[in-house]
């Protein structure tokens, strides 16, 4: 189903232990991207089960609706952002799920997309969103850095990037944009490179990667979607149903976990966040920052086992809470 997408998703035997999907059940995949975690759900709730995917990226969905024939109406491809899930999963009968997976990866296509601009590797415009539906007002990143005041550019880079420089970068934005307009992502790249020191974070990730993800969140406003669809997956989960979380950085998986800690209705799964094996993260480095947290869904006051965590798979020593 994924043959012609370059994204390999990561930890979904992981993920699929979490929701332990079954024959006949019903599943959401909130962020379809390549379709693999999807492609899993199918293939074993079938031959009757049923999986509801979402996306905002049309290339995705274009690709996903290609293979959607082979499972007949099984499967159900919705254009949204997973914001609106609950919206979504009632409106197409999916108001009862057994599981519903959320992965908060960026897809390897989006990435070499010249035309999303998310990479700072790929020549491309400075746009950064995900898909027609990432957001309402037409924001883009081009936008923010040549128009925004140097303060509210710190502080996205600061809160959104972790940025350490973000005041030395938002500075050299600001008095370049006096000269000229930066256009492009590559135009970006090369500014903040040329800004920070050389020593800077000694080569382990490039320069601009902290800006242009706290770019790209800004734009898509993936933090606040991330607390919606929490919400929103809860409320469609049947009592028993599974929720489960991939994160790649600290924001996202803060939210995740502190969602989980105060919803009545979740019982932790895993007591910190799981970890992809050292055998994944050699075969598919991006793996390395991922996090997976899982939590079933509980009826108000009933009692949970606070002090029992279930252990998903792997024995993984180097979890961080």
């Amino acid at each position: 189903m994924t043959s012609d997408t370059i994204h390999k998703a990561v930890m979904t035997g992981e993920a699929m232990d979490a929701l332990k999907p079954h024959p006949g059940g019903i599943y959401i995949d909130a962020t379809l991207g390549g379709g693999t975690h999807t492609a899993e759900l199918l293939e074993r709730s079938g031959p009757e089960g049923r999986v509801m995917s979402l996306d905002v990226d049309p290339v995705a969905l274009a690709r996903a609706r290609e293979r959607s024939k082979e499972y007949g109406g099984r499967w159900k491809i919705v254009e949204s952002n997973f914001r609106d899930i609950a919206k979504v999963a009632k409106e197409n009968g999916f108001g009862q799920a057994d599981g519903v997976l959320i992965d908060l990866g960026l897809s390897s296509d989006e990435l070499v997309d010249p035309a999303k601009g998310l990479s700072f590797q790929v020549p491309g415009p400075l746009d950064m969103r995900l898909g027609p539906r990432a957001n309402e007002s037409g924001l883009t990143a081009a936008e923010i850095v040549n128009s925004w005041r140097q303060e509210e550019i710190e502080k996205i880079l600061r809160e959104f990037g972790e940025e350490k420089m973000a005041r030395k970068i938002a500075e050299a934005i600001v008095r370049f944009r006096k000269t000229q307009r930066i256009v492009t992502t590559i135009d970006l790249s090369e500014l903040i490179s040329s800004t920070v020191p050389r020593y800077y974070d000694r080569g382990r990730i490039h320069p601009a990667t902290r800006t242009f993800q706290a770019l790209r969140i800004a734009v898509n406003d993936e933090l606040g979607a991330l607390q919606s669809a929490l919400d929103g997956a809860t409320s469609v989960l049947k009592y028993g149903g599974v929720l489960c979380v991939i994160s790649f950085h600290s924001l996202e998986d803060r939210i995740a976990k502190n969602f989980i800690r105060a919803n009545n209705e979740l019982e932790a799964l895993t007591k910190k966040p799981q970890a992809p094996s050292a055998q994944e993260i050699k075969e598919n480095p991006r793996s390395r920052s991922a996090k997976l947290r899982a939590a079933k869904k509980v009826k108000d006051g009933e009692p949970k086992n606070t002090n029992k965590y279930v252990k998903l798979i792997r024995n993984i020593d180097d979890q961080t809470a």
